[in-house]
């Protein structure tokens, strides 16, 4: 099983998005699949779930020790543990509840190929839990100034859990993200810089930012599904090859 955090401390990178279309894409391939949402705002759950009240598997569940929780199912090989704004109370509690994702993830323990966890666009306990919780983080980012630096700053955090509470974990790989369609110097230098300092750890397939792969979560459906003959879901399809390929699958 392996689990994975989509994690990135700087907002607007899309996260959600990535996790999302790619739950979706792997539950397609014939994979199992559980996504977990880690973020009180609960976009992840908005985007499996047309009416968010009918949520019957809550995250929540795990920081206060209920580990008997049932993913719900949402698709075919495809369930999910969501959130919503209560899940925010954890911020309150003590440092215990960086192990308690973990414990609850435990309690599931082989009964899907991947989990996928959507994390916060911040620093504190919930992400701390995700990325004890993870054996792999996969970082969207964007080509953008403070993007760049917010990068460096998420890779001090990664190294800090590796020291501290999770010694087995990996970054999987950094994806360029809602990148835009039109090319310009500063973006291309700033993707030049990523690629120069980060190497092999950047994903070779870009994702470009569109409309259709923006508003198809509000259809609750990926863009594979939404649009699947335009260039955002050929560049999604490319990227879960090359996500695959990195997990040696």
């Amino acid at each position: 099983m392996s689990i994975i955090a989509i994690a990135n401390q700087k907002g607007g990178t899309g996260k959600t998005t990535i996790t999302f279309n790619l739950a979706k894409g792997l539950a397609e391939k014939g994979y199992s699949v559980l996504a977990i949402d880690n973020d009180p705002q609960g976009n992840l759950t908005g985007a499996f779930l047309e009416d968010q009240t009918k949520l019957e598997a809550d995250v929540l569940h795990f920081y206060e020790d209920h580990h008997n929780v049932s993913p719900q199912q949402v698709g075919k090989n495809l369930s999910l543990i969501g959130a919503n704004i209560q899940l925010s109370k954890v911020a309150d509690g003590s440092f215990e509840v960086i192990y308690k994702l973990k414990e609850g993830i435990e309690g599931i323990k082989g009964k899907y190929d991947f989990v996928l966890i959507d994390c916060l666009p911040s620093f504190g306990y919930l992400n701390m839990a995700s990325l004890n919780a993870a054996k792999y983080v996969l970082v969207p980012t964007k080509p953008a100034p403070f993007a760049l630096m917010g990068l460096k700053d998420f890779f001090t955090t990664i190294e800090k859990a590796k020291k501290r509470i999770n010694k087995g974990l990996k970054v999987m790989g950094i994806v360029l993200n809602l990148v835009e369609g039109r090319k310009t110097v500063i973006g291309e230098e700033l993707e030049g810089t990523l690629r120069e300092t980060y190497g092999d750890l950047i994903f070779k397939t870009i994702i470009y930012k569109g409309t259709k792969l923006e508003e198809s979560p509000s259809f609750n459906q990926s863009i594979m599904e939404y649009d699947p003959r335009s260039k955002p879901a050929l560049q999604f399809n490319g990227f879960l090859s090359e996500f695959l390929k990195r997990l040696k699958i």
